[in-house]
């Protein structure tokens, strides 16, 4: 997995490519629970490279959920490939997650 990370306007943009797996998560969490250590962090995760999410892979992003909402933060993602859209449908991730089209769409359901 790589991570590329872009901070502007007040909102961290996380770019992740690969596979988000057991291998992948440790990783995955410093970059992404690291984001949410200042006060009402705004953070975006871009799927649109993500080829697989595991089950390690979705606890990263509950992490993430749970994280910004103790921190008085917002966590939006975008851009899931339709297998990784199907995990996170399955997994009922969709209906507790904001989840937008595209990265404007993401930035919008964070306030930004």
């Amino acid at each position: 997995m790589d991570i590329y990370t872009q901070a502007t306007d007040g909102v961290v943009l996380h770019r992740l490519k690969g596979r988000l797996d057991n291998n992948a998560t440790v990783k995955a969490e410093g970059a992404i629970l690291g984001s949410f250590a200042g006060p009402a962090p705004r953070v975006i995760l871009d799927m649109r490279d993500v080829a697989y999410v595991s089950s390690a892979g979705l606890r990263v992003v509950l992490m993430a959920a749970k994280r910004a909402k103790a921190s008085d933060g917002r966590l939006a993602l975008f851009g899931l490939p339709a297998a990784v859209q199907e995990v996170f449908d399955i997994s009922g991730f969709s209906k507790v997650l904001s989840i937008g089209a595209d990265e404007e769409d993401a930035r919008r359901l964070i306030g930004a």
